[in-house]
């Protein structure tokens, strides 16, 4: 007997995140890891408002657009838009002007230089960045780390950029057949 092969769950062009505000020029979407082991975005926006820019302005708290919980202070695999999404507002993310003025911050909570995400947070943010992708017709090469921006580790030597950016490129040669 051979086992029945499940259902295939459709591609939804449905955006749960679309935001009732005017939509910025997206142009970018940079992914990022907390390099904590736990977190949510009431602990990261507290975090963030002490921070200050390089005019010593403080930050106005949060800088990404969406968090995706680990299990650690959010649900594994929740994906949760913050006020700058919501309110399309810039980023404060990326460290660079153009990635945070038109590039879509999401950080998964986490240190990957330590571990990988979980399969529920990579489950996750492949959903996330998919539907944005499409959306706001952002290009494979457009789906960046925040190492591709600016010198740093982020988002870890053990998040898979690579694997989320043929998932998208793989639904998107689904769409010209």
């Amino acid at each position: 007997m051979v086992p029945e092969t499940p259902p295939v769950t459709p591609i939804t062009r449905d955006n749960p995140w679309k935001p009732d505000a005017a939509l910025r020029d997206w142009k970018y979407l940079v992914l990022h890891h907390t390099a904590s082991n736990s977190g949510d975005v009431e602990s990261i926006h507290e975090s963030h408002l002490k921070n200050k820019d390089k005019n010593g302005n403080p930050w106005l708290g949060i800088g990404y657009h969406f968090v995706i919980g680990n299990g650690h202070g959010m649900d594994d695999g929740d994906i949760e838009p913050t006020f700058r999404w919501k309110q399309q507002m810039q980023g404060a993310h990326a460290g660079v002007a153009d990635y945070n003025q038109h590039g879509v911050g999401i950080v998964l909570v986490g240190n990957f230089e330590d571990e990988a995400p979980t399969k529920a947070q990579l489950a996750s943010v492949k959903r996330l960045v998919r539907v944005l992708a499409r959306e706001y017709e952002i290009g494979t090469t457009h789906i960046v780390g925040h190492g591709d921006v600016k010198p740093t580790e982020c988002p870890g030597s053990h998040f898979p950029l690579s694997d989320i950016r043929e998932t998208v490129a793989a639904l998107n040669d689904e769409d010209l057949r």
